[in-house]
């Protein structure tokens, strides 16, 4: 049980129906939240706070286990019992603090027992409380779903309180259950239940002092010693154990035991006058203060034996770690002295096996002497070895050489037999390897790569020490070898002087070799580009006409091969700015539908039809060359030419659309050749010129006038044969050309003599010719005879 102890402003008299009681615990910071929940609810009111202290009750024995009667030991309970007061006191200071700064008249009342629940019911039942804050639960288990009391002390006071208290229960700042109080109007106390009479737990209370009255607090220093900074004075309640004599005290939770013993009273009363009894008072005073001083000594002196003892266990745990330390390190050293002598040993062994290695070298020196000798030996065998696979490689390839050649011959003489078509005499091409293309182009660099159109990539390249250029042609396509083979005959026997010489094929890789054009494109040339100087308007009408010339070559053709994709990238450039169209009647080499450039640009020149049915007809070549002879006209880019110049002609302004970088153009001249472009673009194949009665009866009496001019006179003599022409021997224009084994092309005669005066290097090179055979080059015999036709 335990007692009860109040305190109570002394100066006035207050009612507690107008009070707001806030129970709190021991901890402030866990009590702090209910504290201001109540501050924060109820604003003007009074509050006070409410307060179970559970007692540390003190039992000692003496050695022979009989309870202690002496003054002294008394005096050191009543010691440790101030202290324990002046604890709980500062802790209420703590909260009547809390609520002075929160602005709330503040009082404390609190309560001696072992029982908390109970305490607070006490409390409730001794003042008739009407109203009560306490805590529902510890802050840890507040959520936001709690509806319900989770501490087992608000439970029981909850259930046990008496009706008229109105009890609010709180969490965390928040309120979670309210237990509403009523009045049934009597006025009678409402106790706490005690347990039965015969219960072994029972306990009796003695009233140790008068139940609390409010008195007023007196200023003088006498004051009562229990009486503190608070508004409560004690009333004691204390539980006699039912096993120890009346008048001992007994905790009831067993934390430090320690029990008084009351002495036995005489029943007399004393006679002493009052100055006696200040002195005893005194002495009762001093001794208190030399008992307490004895016990925080005699403790102090405990404290330090335990550490000195903690001490000596640690110093012998030292000792210990370092003895098995020591043997630890004993045992190191004999291994240590062990791993010596087995070295020692190794040694002894090394030294023994590096002599007898000594002895060995000798022995494999002259061995090593001897294997040499034999090495030799082999090596001589080996370079005659070689020697003979070198002859032998080389009368295979002249066998292999010998067997081409044998080939060719009957190829072309199984031509003769059969009745070889009369109008393409001596006309043969070239065939080369895949590895050959490869080398040519450094791996298709793209560095090399000088074009690339619908009709696949053109790549420049250096194949036999010469100049080419090699067009890759798609993959797609459905062709077999054999078709592409006669295709690839077909157009190789077409020769004119505008139309790019084919040289070569390679049927592995499905490209063509032809001759290699130093001054590009006419398209580049119109573009001036590399600031390439422009051309003048005498050659532009020059290129129209060989333009003109070669597409009236190919029509004339039996078949007919249109070229099938004019425009000026097409149309390219040797030394002499003589034009010469490729890639003609190249599109039969290429399955029909599987071309794939549809470019604004590219299809600018395309003749409409095409574009519809996809049907090559030399009526789309008329057209491609109505849009060149344009461009050779203004200049301008191919996009919107072909407005641009009809409406100069129909608003008689015609000469703002000439290219004036190409000179003086006269007007009536051009204005002709425009009339003409514009027809050649009509819409209606139909109504577009002929390419032989029309169009050439205009262009060549204008090409005749522009050659027999001063200027065209003195181009023609600064003209040159082009270099592949030339012989390296002679430096004359070939008139008999053979290949021979170094893959340079030279005048029959001149290799020949070259070979019979007993040289067997090239005369390029200078290096070992691999044999001495000869290959007529009928592709460029042809193409050297249609040069000198032409000039």
């Amino acid at each position: 049980m335990g007692s009860l102890v109040e305190e109570i402003e002394g100066d006035r008299e207050y009612d507690f129906e107008d009070v707001i009681f806030v129970a709190v615990g021991k901890n402030v910071e866990k009590s702090k939240t209910t504290l201001d929940w109540a501050v924060d609810n109820f604003p003007g009111k009074k509050i006070c706070v409410l307060h179970v202290h559970r007692p540390t009750h003190v039992l000692a024995l003496t050695a022979d286990g009989k309870l202690a009667r002496s003054k002294l030991k008394q005096h050191a309970v009543e010691a440790f019992q101030k202290l324990e007061r002046q604890r709980l006191q500062e802790r209420l200071d703590e909260y009547l603090l809390i609520l002075d700064h929160s602005g709330v008249q503040a009082d404390a009342l609190w309560i001696e027992m072992d029982s908390v629940e109970k305490g607070i019911l006490e409390i409730i039942a001794r003042h008739n409380i009407r109203w009560l804050v306490m805590g529902a639960a510890a802050d840890k288990y507040y959520s936001k779903k709690l509806v319900e009391l989770k501490s087992k002390k608000a439970t029981f006071v909850c259930q046990n309180a008496p009706v008229s208290c109105h009890i609010w229960f709180a969490c965390k700042g928040r309120l979670i259950y309210t237990r509403v109080g009523r009045q049934d109007g009597s006025s009678r106390e409402i106790a706490t239940p005690s347990p039965p009479m015969d219960s072994p737990l029972r306990t009796e209370q003695a009233v140790m002092l008068s139940e609390s009255v409010l008195r007023e607090r007196s200023p003088e220093p006498q004051e009562d010693a229990n009486v503190v900074r608070g508004n409560l004075r004690p009333i004691s309640l204390y539980s006699v154990h039912p096993n120890l004599p009346s008048n001992g005290v007994v905790d009831t939770y067993g934390s430090i035991m320690l029990q008084m013993d009351e002495e036995e009273h005489q029943g007399q009363a004393s006679n002493e006058t009052d100055q006696q009894l200040e002195v005893s008072t005194i002495d009762d005073h001093n001794l208190k203060q030399e008992v307490f001083a004895e016990t925080m000594k005699r403790w102090k002196e405990e404290n330090d034996a335990i550490e000195a003892a903690c001490k000596a266990k640690a110093l012998e745990s030292l000792c210990v770690k370092e003895m098995s330390r020591r043997k630890e390190m004993e045992e190191l050293l004999e291994r240590e002295k062990q791993e010596v002598q087995k070295m020692k040993d190794q040694h002894d062994e090394f030294i023994k096996d590096l002599q007898m290695v000594k002895d060995q070298r000798t022995i494999l020196e002259s061995q090593i002497v001897e294997s040499q000798c034999v090495v030799e030996g082999l090596e001589e065998k080996m370079f005659s070895a070689v020697e003979l696979l070198i002859s032998f490689k080389k009368k295979r390839d002249d066998l292999r050489i010998e067997h081409e050649n044998a080939i060719r011959v009957l190829k072309n003489l199984r031509k003769l037999v059969n009745g070889g078509d009369s109008s393409f005499p001596g006309s043969q091409i070239l065939e080369f390897s895949f590895i050959e293309i490869n080398n040519a182009t450094r791996d298709f660099d793209p560095s090399w790569k000088i074009g690339e159109g619908k009709y696949g990539s053109v790549y420049k390249g250096l194949l036999r020490h010469m100049n080419v250029a090699i067009k890759m042609l798609p993959s797609y396509g459905s062709q077999s070898l054999l078709e592409f083979e006669n295709e690839v005959e077909i157009l190789s026997r077409i020769r004119h002087p505008n139309l790019v010489t084919i040289i070569g094929t390679c049927p592995e890789s499905r490209s063509l070799v032809f001759e290699y054009l130093r001054n590009g494109s006419l398209e580049e040339r119109l573009a001036c580009k590399n600031k390439s100087p422009p051309l003048p308007w005498q050659t532009r009408i020059r290129i129209a006409s060989e333009i003109c010339s070669a597409l009236i070559f190919l029509h004339s053709n039996k078949p007919c091969i249109p070229h099938g994709n004019l425009k000026p990238s097409k149309v390219l450039l040797d030394s002499n700015f003589v034009s010469k169209l490729i890639d003609s009647g190249i599109y039969r080499l290429i399955p029909q539908g599987k071309s794939t450039d549809t470019s604004a640009l590219s299809s600018v020149y395309m003749d409409p039809v095409y574009l519809e049915n996809g049907e090559v007809t030399r009526e789309s070549d008329v057209y491609s060359f109505g849009m060149i002879l344009l461009r050779l006209l203004t200049g301008r880019s191919a996009l919107g030419i072909l407005n641009d110049v009809k409406c100069s002609i129909e608003t008689e302004n015609f000469n703002m659309v000439l290219d004036r970088t190409a000179g003086n153009w006269p007007l009536e001249e051009a204005q002709l050749l425009a009339h003409l472009a514009i027809r050649c673009c009509d819409t209606q194949p139909l109504d577009r010129p002929d390419f032989v009665s029309e169009i050439w009866s205009v262009l060549g009496p204008m090409r005749d006038s522009c050659v027999n001019s001063a200027s065209c006179l003195e181009a023609k003599e600064l003209r040159c044969a082009p270099s592949h022409f030339v012989c390296p021997i002679f430096q004359e224009v070939m008139k008999d050309p053979i290949i021979a084994a170094d893959g340079f092309t030279y005048e029959a005669d001149a290799i020949r003599g070259w070979l019979d005066s007993g040289h067997d290097r090239s005369p390029m090179t200078n290096l070992k010719l691999e044999h001495c055979n000869l290959v007529p080059n009928y592709a460029l015999l042809q193409a050297i005879q249609e040069w000198q036709q032409q000039y």
